[in-house]
């Protein structure tokens, strides 16, 4: 999924789910500031997989709590 297709027309305070997960769009804001435009989750731990074209990164569900 692209990060910035998520995000679109969304306010930082606003939340998404993704297959039940759900994320503050301010932590994808920032995700893509740094460099990454993908995100893919991995249902079965719900982990996220993001990468960029210089970056590539996993995060757990809790841990993207965190960075909000």
């Amino acid at each position: 999924m692209k990060i910035a297709e998520l995000i679109s027309g969304k306010d930082d305070h606003e939340e998404i789910t993704i297959e039940g997960v759900l994320i503050r769009v301010s932590v994808l804001k920032k995700l893509l500031k740094e460099g990454y435009v993908n995100l893919n989750l991995y249902t079965q731990n719900k982990t996220f997989h993001v990468w960029g074209e210089r970056c590539t990164a996993c995060f757990t569900e809790e841990a993207l709590r965190e960075m909000a």
